[in-house]
């Protein structure tokens, strides 16, 4: 739950990779199965970038940091989320400090968030959000980027969706911004780790279900709202079978769901939730009081980000 001093996301942007066939994928031409599964439940398109990691979070951040307009010698931190740790070019301190040099972020302080996976969007707001509290920043640039290795599987276990290559980032702000951030919650189930989500894929997944009622209700509690209060539920993009379970868990309508980005590129990992609110502004208009609920997940772990339109 956040203080009492408001907190702020402003100028949220992406960078996705160029668009293709999920049957095009080498390992699902392999099974017809998991393609027809994946197309049943909305499943269309994925993106792979032949930009690095950095590289991506580069341009999304240039966007972000366009559309903020704020000086840069005042973003105070810079907070880089990433799973991508198949070559340690893309997260080490040199490589960070580099992209805070190239985007003229000299007084930005660097910050790495990796623990949360696809929820690691809402691991680097909190932390944020937090620094701002403190009195200690005024301006957080936040990027998350991802990049599957070549080679490397993009199916989701248990078939449930095709990873995508972005990056996306926002500003959070003590100035008063595009949204106030009302509510970050996060939980967790460590005994996950024991489960195989192959060989238990039922337990897995019930598992899943549990906490991501338990992170919901937790945020809706701590706020005092009902799912009726909100303007839209933006999730991770799986599948529209998950979108439903994942309404139904949490008491939402199917309506409330943005799901327009899973036919259009899958799951782009931690990038999702930003993208996603992105597009859904780029399409929809919103009332100033209006709130939107993030929700990430990573393999045992699960976010939600409370947003309330200025």
């Amino acid at each position: 739950m956040l203080s009492n001093k408001k907190v702020y996301l402003i100028a949220s942007a992406y960078e996705l990779g160029n668009v293709y066939d999920i049957g095009d994928l080498d390992e699902i031409k392999k099974d017809k199965e998991i393609l027809e599964t994946l197309l049943k439940f909305g499943l269309k398109k994925y993106t792979k970038s032949q930009l690095t990691p950095p590289i991506m979070a580069k341009k999304t951040a240039q966007y972000t940091l366009e559309k903020g307009r704020i000086n840069r010698k005042e973003i105070d931190a810079l907070v880089y989320a990433t799973s991508s740790f198949w070559d340690s070019r893309f997260y080490d301190g040199k490589e960070v400090s580099r992209l805070s040099y190239e985007l003229g972020l000299e007084n930005a302080y660097p910050i790495g968030v990796f623990l949360s996976e696809c929820g690691n969007i809402h691991t680097a707001i909190r932390t944020a959000a937090s620094l701002i509290q403190t009195g200690e920043c005024r301006n957080i640039l936040v990027v998350t980027t991802d990049q599957i290795q070549e080679g490397g599987t993009r199916i989701i276990p248990p078939n449930i969706s095709i990873a995508s290559d972005a990056a996306a980032s926002c500003i959070v702000s003590a100035e008063k911004g595009d949204f106030e951030i009302m509510n970050i919650t996060q939980h967790t189930n460590a005994a996950m780790s024991e489960l195989d989500i192959e060989e238990k894929s039922e337990e897995y997944m019930y598992a899943v279900a549990e906490g991501i009622k338990q992170t919901l209700w937790k945020s809706m509690k701590f706020t005092e709202k009902q799912p009726k209060d909100f303007q839209q539920l933006i999730t991770n993009n799986y599948n529209l079978l998950l979108s439903k379970t994942i309404s139904d868990l949490g008491g939402f309508e199917f309506e409330q769901v943005y799901t327009e980005n899973i036919a259009r590129f899958a799951h782009a990992l931690a990038s999702d939730n930003l993208i996603n609110l992105c597009d859904f502004l780029n399409n929809n208009f919103l009332n100033s009081q209006d709130l939107v609920l993030l929700l990430g997940t990573g393999t045992n772990m699960w976010g939600a980000t409370i947003l309330i339109k200025t």
